[in-house]
C-alpha cells in the first residue's frame, strides 16, 4: 500500500484534457496542489492547475522537471513512456507503477494477458504483413475489425472487414505497423466497471452501461441493465483482474454483452474515465477522488449506488441543444468546461431509469 501523504503535497499529472481537469479539481478538494504536464498550450487542465508544464509524454526534460517538483506522479491514460518515466522518478513517486502499460498499450499483449486468465474475449489474430490478413480472417471470420496493435492511434486507422472484397482492400491500405484483427459484434450492450486498488485493498465500483456513436461516448447509465447475475459476473471479472495487475489507483474494464447474455472483456485502461463520471452524482464520491486516495495512501471507502442516473457528455455540436435544456430542465445538473477540448461539458440526469429515459428522449435531441 502506498505510504500516507498529508494534504499540502504536490501531485504531478501527465497528460491533459478533461480527465486531468477533473483530477486537478479532486486534488484541490483533498488539500493538494497539482502540476499538469500536457503537450498543448491551450489544454483545459492548465486553466485549473497550480503549475503548467508544456511537454509530451516522451519529453525527458519536462518529465525531469515534473519529478523534481511533485511528491506523487500519476497519468490520465496509457499514452506514457513508462520506461522514461521510471528512469527519472523514484519508486515512491510512482505508486501506480508502470507494469499496467505492458497490458494497456499493446492490444495483442492485452488479449494474451486476458487469454491467460481464461477471460472470455472475442476471437483475434495478429497481423504483421498484408499477407497475414487472409489467414487471420480464416481464424476470426466476418465481420471483423482491423486495429493497430498500439493503442492511442486514431480510429481512422481502423478498418472493418465485412466480406472477402474488404480483405483485398485492407491489403492495399495496410500501413507498415502491426495490427490485430478482432471479431466484430453488431450492437452489443456495452458495460464498464472501475476498480480502485491500494495495496491489497480492492474496491469494485458499480457497473455502468454505456452507449457509443462513431467511437464516441454518448451516454452512461446506472444502474446498468442486464440482471443481477450479469452484474455479479462483471464484478467478479473486475476483482480477478485487479488481483493480477500490479497497480495502485483506479483502472477500468470495458465489456460487451450479446443478446444471448454472453459477456466478453473488451479492454483494460489505466486511470479514471469519462464513463465513470456518472458515479460522482449517484454514489457521492468521484472516481477521481478514489484514484487520488489510492495514490496518497488514504483508506478507500466502499462505492455504492444511492440513486440512478444518466450522464450525457457534451460536444461542440451539442451546445445549442444544451442551452435549450438549461432553460427548461431545473433538475438537470449541467457542468461546463473551459474552452480547449472537444468536450464542452456534461449533463447528469438523476432518478428512476425509466423516467430518466423518457425525459431525455423527449428532448428530440439527446437519446438514451
Amino acid at each position: 500500500m502506498p505510504h500516507f501523504i498529508k494534504p499540502g503535497a504536490v501531485i504531478g499529472i501527465i497528460g491533459g484534457g478533461v480527465r486531468a481537469y477533473h483530477l486537478v479539481l479532486a486534488a484541490r478538494k483533498l488539500g493538494m496542489h497539482a502540476i499538469v504536464m500536457a503537450p498543448a498550450d491551450g489544454d483545459i487542465a492548465f486553466e485549473v492547475a497550480d503549475m503548467r508544464l508544456l511537454g509530451g509524454p516522451t519529453d525527458t526534460a519536462a518529465l525531469q522537471r515534473l519529478v523534481a517538483l511533485a511528491q506523487v506522479i500519476t497519468f490520465v491514460d496509457e499514452n506514457v513512456d513508462g520506461t522514461a518515466l521510471a528512469a527519472v522518478a523514484r519508486p515512491e513517486q510512482l505508486p501506480s507503477g508502470i507494469d499496467i502499460f505492458s497490458v494497456t498499450q499493446d492490444r495483442y499483449l492485452e488479449k494474451v494477458f486476458l487469454d491467460d486468465l481464461n477471460m472470455n474475449i472475442l476471437p483475434y489474430a495478429q497481423v504483421v504483413t498484408p499477407n497475414d490478413i487472409a489467414a487471420a480472417v480464416e481464424t476470426v471470420g466476418f465481420p471483423a475489425i482491423l486495429k493497430p496493435i498500439q493503442k492511442g492511434i486514431g480510429v481512422d486507422q481502423q478498418l472493418r472487414l465485412l466480406e472477402p472484397e474488404d480483405v483485398k482492400r485492407a491489403e492495399q491500405l495496410l500501413q507498415q505497423r502491426p495490427y490485430v484483427l478482432e471479431a466484430w459484434l453488431d450492437e452489443p450492450t456495452e458495460y464498464s466497471v472501475l476498480v480502485a486498488k491500494s495495496g491489497e485493498t480492492i474496491k469494485v465500483m458499480p457497473v455502468v452501461e454505456n452507449q457509443f456513436s462513431n467511437h464516441e461516448l454518448r451516454s452512461s447509465v446506472v444502474p446498468a441493465a442486464g440482471g443481477a447475475a450479469v452484474m455479479q459476473e462483471i464484478q467478479r471479472i473486475a476483482r480477478v483482474l485487479a488481483e493480477k495487475i500490479d497497480y495502485n489507483g483506479v483502472f477500468g474494464i470495458e465489456l460487451f454483452m450479446t443478446a444471448s447474455l454472453t459477456l466478453y472483456v473488451k479492454r483494460i485502461f489505466p486511470g479514471p474515465q469519462m464513463n465513470g463520471h456518472i458515479l460522482a452524482a449517484t454514489t457521492g464520491i468521484s472516481e477521481y477522488t478514489m484514484h487520488l486516495r489510492a495514490l496518497l495512501g488514504w483508506p478507500l471507502p466502499d462505492v455504492t449506488l444511492l440513486r440512478g442516473g444518466a450522464l450525457l457528455p457534451l460536444r461542440k455540436a451539442d451546445r445549442a441543444a444544451a442551452m435549450t435544456q438549461i432553460q427548461i430542465k431545473p433538475a438537470w445538473q449541467f457542468d461546463f468546461y473551459p474552452e480547449g477540448d472537444p468536450l464542452i461539458g456534461q449533463i447528469a440526469v438523476l432518478g428512476d431509469r425509466d423516467a430518466i429515459k423518457n425525459t431525455i428522449n423527449a428532448t428530440d435531441y439527446f437519446q438514451l
